[in-house]
């Protein structure tokens, strides 16, 4: 979707990914398949590039920091490297005055017995690599907690207190080089089984959280000195809103954006990494994106025979399906998505 905004405007586009069947291989214009961490990839791409950007945080900061000696880097290295881990992550938000859930940090056993022998119902987290509610383990007994820290290997995590969530929110904030902010509505999200589900925009959500929400956003993005599309996940528990998480790139909780804005995310990232104006965030009409998941290509859970979804039921006035060109569906993989506009 990224590659598909870059060439609206004209521009071309070079990815390197060590899956050389990856879906953006298919639609870039120049594709190099390789590690993160190989010196004489990275200095293949480097010598192509006039730019640089990403559309995950699982990229190796030493990566960033290289390529920025070769041209700007949005989002840099430093902004990523605290979006990838939920331990720094948590102690920058904290450190300039945003409320998290409660905590603990583990990073060794030792940790784990320090804490109260009587644990609140918890959920474990690893630092680095979760998402769509991968790397999460329900926690209810300390000595539960640490025999699926043990099989974690002892991986650094966060052991967050569990709340009573009224809703999850999220804000898609885009930043440029000169310091310019503009953000797009709060939305809206529903989960299943950890993942997206369905994403509504704009959100119902009450004036005064709206603004707590608008005031943590605009302070986590000028703080970090962040320049990109950046996307702040919020919990809602009764009248307390915490930032759950950080995501330094176009998100899932705005990809309705591509039909009910002016400018998509994904046209936002593009601008702001070849240094051009951003674009209008203002919303056409209320969207709501649905994740399209690997499920649907099994009728049968049992006999896993994969049949491709009949998309016509699908099909409506207002509605937009895309679909990723993911060769090999699965159960819980996210195979595209829908949007519905809500057009008066």
């Amino acid at each position: 979707m990224m590659i598909e905004a870059a060439h609206k405007l004209k521009h071309k586009v070079i990815v390197l990914d060590k899956d050389k069947n990856c879906c953006a291989s298919k639609k870039c214009d120049s594709f190099i398949s390789g590690d993160y961490k190989n010196r004489k990839t990275l200095e293949l791409l480097a010598n192509q590039s006039d730019t640089f950007t990403v559309e995950t945080e699982n990229i190796p900061v030493e990566t960033l920091n290289f390529l920025s000696n070769f041209g700007p880097v949005r989002p840099s290295g430093n902004c990523v490297s605290i979006c990838q881990n939920r331990i720094k992550e948590k102690a920058f938000i904290s450190s300039i005055g945003i409320p998290v859930v409660p905590h603990y940090k583990i990073k060794s056993v030792s940790d784990i017995k320090k804490l109260p022998n009587k644990l609140p119902p918890s959920i474990l987290k690893t630092a680095k690599s979760g998402y769509d509610g991968k790397g999460q383990f329900n926690i209810k007994t300390k000595q539960n907690l640490i025999d699926v820290f043990d099989e974690l290997g002892s991986l650094p995590c966060v052991l967050e207190k569990k709340i009573n969530l009224t809703k999850e929110l999220s804000i898609i904030l885009v930043r440029d080089s000169s310091g310019n902010v503009a953000n797009y509505p709060i939305a809206e999200n529903q989960h299943k089984d950890g993942i997206l589900d369905t994403s509504t925009m704009p959100g119902d959500v009450a004036r005064e959280i709206k603004d707590q929400v608008y005031l943590y956003a605009l302070t986590i993005i000028q703080r970090m000195n962040y320049c990109g599309v950046l996307c702040i996940e919020f919990f809602l528990s009764e009248d307390q809103l915490f930032v759950n998480e950080l995501a330094p790139r176009p998100h899932n909780s705005g990809h309705q954006t591509i039909e009910a804005s002016l400018c998509s995310q994904f046209e936002q990232q593009v601008r702001i990494s070849t240094s051009m104006p951003l674009g209008s965030t203002v919303l056409r009409c209320p969207a709501r994106t649905k994740n399209l998941m690997g499920d649907l290509w099994f009728k049968d859970l049992d006999n896993k025979k994969i049949v491709e979804p009949n998309w016509n039921l699908y099909k409506k006035s207002g509605v937009t399906i895309h679909l990723y060109g993911k060769t090999i569906p699965r159960i819980g993989r996210k195979m595209g998505h829908l949007t519905e506009l809500f057009l008066k």
